[in-house]
């Protein structure tokens, strides 16, 4: 009986079973760089890296609620509540607080915005988003408007909110007829009359004279639906005054503009047909 000899295996150099060196050192080089590329992927997620995003997200958020509430550089004079208002109306951020009188005084307006930004965590291969609060000093000013400093958001600090605003009152046609009837059938006498009202200065005042007679027209800001309230009134040259309210259909848009010119022209006076 003959017996066959199997083949040698050749693996290295010299035909041992173990691989060469150079292949060793190959799989080696190739195990180090995964190790790295892994590791510089997880630092490029880290927690610096991570808050430094999610802040530079929430500072977006907030340069678009300020561009929403309106140029800071005072264009236009605007209260603390005005502005508080806007602010605690937004859904990207909460109103921490609000401080200051108007847009036009030196000091302006100083509000504290809560606000959540986003950044990744975890490694290249899984990331994870996660949420952080940021707390922002905005400044509401004649001066030019600056970046945002963060500051320490206030522990359990409840967001603001303001009751509904109340709509400027106008004084009713009886009212406005009596103090009319006791003044001088002039522009200056009604002015002078209307002054006693201490009238809100959300509401417009129209006055205009024609031939001897003074029109006045008191309407209030345009709400939302698009209605205003508005009362008329006119002084005869004999002295006496007649003021009224126009109905409800005749304030709708696109109908009585509510001035002095309409009410020396009696518009108004009768409801419509």
């Amino acid at each position: 009986m003959t017996t066959e000899r199997a083949p040698a295996r050749r693996f290295g150099p010299r035909g041992s079973d173990r691989p060469s060196v150079g292949r060793r050192r190959g799989v080696l080089a190739g195990m180090l760089l995964l190790v790295q590329v892994m590791t510089g992927c997880s630092a490029l997620g880290g927690p610096p890296d991570r808050l430094a995003e999610a802040e530079a997200d929430a500072r977006d958020a907030v340069s678009d609620l300020v561009a929403e509430v309106g140029d800071q550089s005072g264009a236009r004079t605007r209260t603390a509540d005005q502005i508080g208002r806007a602010l605690a109306a937004s859904p990207q951020a909460d109103l921490i607080s609000i401080s200051g009188v108007d847009t036009a005084d030196p000091d302006g307006v100083t509000a504290v915005l809560r606000v959540v930004g986003t950044g990744k965590d975890g490694s290249w291969l899984e990331p994870e988003w996660v949420s952080e609060e940021f707390c922002f000093e905005l400044r509401f000013a004649p001066a030019p408007p600056a970046d945002p400093p963060t500051v320490p958001c206030p522990s359990l600090a409840a967001r603001l909110t303001f009751p509904p605003p109340t709509e400027p009152k106008l004084p009713s046609p009886d009212e406005l007829r009596r103090v009319l009837s006791e003044t001088s059938a002039d522009e200056a006498g009604v002015w002078a009359a209307l002054a006693a009202f201490s009238l809100d200065p959300a509401i417009r005042v129209d006055v205009a004279v024609v031939g001897g007679e003074v029109g006045v027209a008191l309407r209030s800001p345009v709400r939302e639906s698009g209605r205003y309230d508005c009362v008329l009134a006119r002084v005869r040259s004999s002295g006496t005054a007649e003021a009224w309210r126009p109905a409800g259909a005749q304030r709708q848009p696109g109908e009585l503009s509510c001035r002095a010119t309409e009410s020396l022209a009696g518009h108004g006076l009768q409801p419509p047909k």
